[in-house]
């Protein structure tokens, strides 16, 4: 798994890479104007994504379900027996598999005939759930170990607020699955409720 972990890392690079210079080839003048549109609805569509996962390797399958089990639901379920085990992790651990996630995404930004809007949206999806991750690791950190720009992050409620996560890791532990911003909680949270 490290092995795929350290490709998926170089591939997003190359594609996020690739994806940004077309992105700014085609845009011209007007890359500013598209990033700031692409780029706040990209980090709210990494949030809703990051809950949706968070929720299905939660509850779903198991660690022998093939291809996922493993690369996946694993490491979501190790968390809950112990959360602050990924404070420990390193850069590899910790983004390999939202790398590899996104990947789909990147393809579809860097190869794809979409229009450009679409193309740019999935670009900043794809940088959002590359950060989620370390957002929601952040999250699990003391509060002395995050740098103080982070910090005020999390007090603008701009990444994964500390004590909003808490409410994940609190039983029953069946709301709160958004990692990257967690805007989007108390929408999936009442859509989980609808359909339980």
């Amino acid at each position: 798994m490290r092995l795929i972990e350290y490709a998926s890392i170089v591939l997003f690079g190359l594609l996020a890479a690739l994806g940004l210079w077309r992105l700014v080839d085609a845009s011209g003048v007007w890359f500013l104007a598209v990033a700031a549109l692409a780029a706040p609805a990209g980090w709210i569509a990494s949030d809703l994504l990051s809950g949706l996962l968070h929720y299905a390797f939660d509850t779903l399958g198991s660690v022998d379900t093939p291809v996922i089990g493993r690369a996946f639901i694993r490491p979501f379920r190790e968390h809950h027996a112990d959360p602050e085990a990924m404070t420990r992790h390193d850069f590899v651990e910790t983004h390999g598999a939202s790398c590899l996630a996104a990947l789909p995404f990147l393809a579809a930004a860097c190869f794809s005939p979409l229009p450009l809007p679409v193309r740019a949206f999935l670009l900043f999806t794809a940088l959002g759930a590359l950060a989620t991750n370390q957002c929601h690791k952040w999250a699990h950190m003391a509060e002395g170990a995050t740098p103080a720009l982070v910090r005020a992050l999390q007090r603008w409620k701009l990444v994964l607020p500390r004590e909003h996560h808490r409410r994940h890791h609190t039983p029953p532990f069946d709301a709160h699955f958004c990692m990257s911003c967690g805007w989007l909680n108390p929408a999936l949270d009442h859509c989980l409720k609808i359909f339980k």
